[in-house]
């Protein structure tokens, strides 16, 4: 029998009128988030969620972390399905990170997106 993990500040809705929490399926299904992270996830795509951490089983397989807690799962989404092709598209019109990001940071999101676009061609 399993547990349902419970968040410390309460269920995450969807949407007012929703009945089933969403924040504790996303802990539950990937516990090695942290509950902040979950949080964060839930709130800015919803049940779009399963789509950020598509194939992630472990936190290997979030990727390269940059700044408190975007990854390379999260970018890879935000170019396939919300046509993020910039830096300042992923930091401030998607996830709305920019103020959480060092330079050093940018500059990483900055190759990794060049990586990734480089292999989505091969």
């Amino acid at each position: 029998m399993t547990v349902p993990h419970v968040l410390r500040n309460g269920p995450i809705y969807l949407d007012y009128n929703a009945t089933t929490p969403v924040g504790p399926r996303v802990v539950d299904a990937w516990p090695f988030l942290a509950e902040s992270h979950a949080r964060r996830l839930v709130a800015a795509y919803g049940t779009r969620v399963k789509l950020v951490l598509r194939g992630v089983t472990r936190a290997e397989d979030l990727g390269p972390r940059f700044g408190p807690d975007l990854t390379g799962a999260e970018i890879r989404y935000l170019m396939r399905h919300e046509w993020a092709e910039t830096v300042d598209d992923v930091l401030w019109r998607r996830s709305k990170l920019g103020l959480y990001v060092s330079k050093e940071d940018r500059a990483g999101i900055e190759r990794f997106m060049v990586d990734a676009v480089g292999r989505s061609g091969d």
